[in-house]
């Protein structure tokens, strides 16, 4: 097990090569130096890296690290820099793989400078350097997911949880919850903003026979509806199922974000995908984010992007909450009692909330078959 980046000065260069910031990069290559003088950080560091980084089973949780007691007393404040600098040793291994799909060297930047961007932001949030999102990392350092244009994408199998279903005569498109799901009378999940389950629910069924698909439909808003549908098969077709590759795509913070942009950026993703990974074939996108909070569309206007964003996505059943958005609307060390309504978006969020109304964030899905990115609409449905 090699690792290039003990070396203070090989820290450095990758640091600097990833726009990582000149503070952070300078407690990294200390990080570095101190590793190679105490045996006990040493084999922790070497531990922790072929059990939770290496062995791949930091790819299967959003969990941070636990923390080690002796790092914590060594780097205190600045003890999640430690764990970054051992996930920064895959970056020898990210150049090799972006080398051997014929990738730029500024695709690399362009998609590794985000590790320093969250860096950067928990500075600006806390006044010291840490990496508070460690379980987002893996995607940028394993190459598995890129940044093109404004947005970041990553090829994923679909988790199955809900049914696709198009119908061609028609022009039409309909998603049927999965097998189980648990939703309320009015169609949400249960659990939605951590409340309790409630009594007048229901759980949703799917089965298909050799004439039909049969199960709950879904509202483009995300509403599960608590009666079957008979979908005939000569009629439909089922094109999204558990297994199916899909773009699962992000949009960083610092995005310009518009509808132009964005279908430019898919278009490029595409392309980008067809030259460089042909093997993949990809249905189409999904995305969880704060943008598919579906209340957003009574505080905003019908010409928002962001609501015209959320328009392209057909929403499905999500236990969300308000923290997802409001960590973005305000951050996620601001309390409800110290949010200051400074903008339209504030006022609105803030009044929603003193009326007792909830907000949470939801799933949405894109499919191709459906039209082109930014001409969607799944209203009349």
């Amino acid at each position: 097990m090699k690792l290039l980046l003990l070396s203070e000065e090989l820290t450095r260069q990758y640091c600097r090569k990833i726009l990582m910031p000149e503070g952070a990069t300078e407690i990294l290559a200390d990080i570095a130096n101190k590793i190679n003088r105490d045996q006990k950080l040493y084999d922790i560091y070497t531990e922790f890296y072929k059990n939770y980084i290496d062995s791949g089973h930091w790819t299967t949780t959003w969990d941070s690290p636990p923390m080690d007691p002796y790092v914590e007393e060594i780097f205190g404040k600045e003890a999640s820099l430690f764990y970054l600098h051992a996930a920064l040793q895959r970056l020898p291994l990210t150049e090799q793989r972006y080398a051997e799909r014929g990738l730029s060297e500024q695709l690399l930047v362009e998609t590794l400078s985000d590790i320093g961007v969250w860096v950067q932001h928990a500075y600006n949030l806390l006044g010291h350097y840490a990496i508070r999102n460690f379980g987002w990392i893996w995607r940028h350092l394993e190459a598995r997911m890129f940044r093109l244009g404004g947005i970041q994408f990553m090829a994923t199998e679909f988790s199955g949880v809900v049914k696709g279903f198009y119908n061609e005569n028609e022009k039409s498109c309909l998603f049927l919850c999965g097998e189980g799901m648990e939703l309320r009378a009015n169609g949400d999940m249960q659990g939605v903003c951590n409340k309790e389950k409630t009594t007048d629910g229901f759980v949703t069924e799917y089965r298909e026979t050799e004439d039909y698909f049969i199960g709950n439909p879904i509202t483009p808003l995300g509403k599960g509806l608590n009666k079957q549908v008979k979908l005939k098969k000569k009629e439909w077709t089922k094109v999204l199922d558990k297994g199916d590759t899909v773009f699962e795509i992000h949009i960083p913070r610092n995005t310009p974000f518009d509808m132009e942009s964005i279908q430019a950026n898919y278009k490029q993703a595409k392309e980008f995908h067809a030259a460089h990974f042909p093997e993949i074939e990809s249905k189409g996108m999904v995305c969880h984010t704060w943008l598919f909070t579906p209340q957003l569309r009574e505080m905003l206007p019908p010409t928002s992007n962001i609501v015209k964003f959320q328009k392209q996505f057909y929403l499905y059943p999500t236990a969300g909450s308000v923290r997802f958005l409001w960590n973005f609307v305000f951050n996620d060390l601001t309390e409800l009692k110290d949010a200051k309504p400074d903008n339209s978006l504030r006022k609105q969020v803030l009044r929603y909330l003193e009326e007792g109304k909830e907000i949470f964030d939801m799933n949405g899905i894109f499919l191709d078959i459906c039209g082109d990115f930014g001409t969607v609409t799944y209203e009349t449905e």
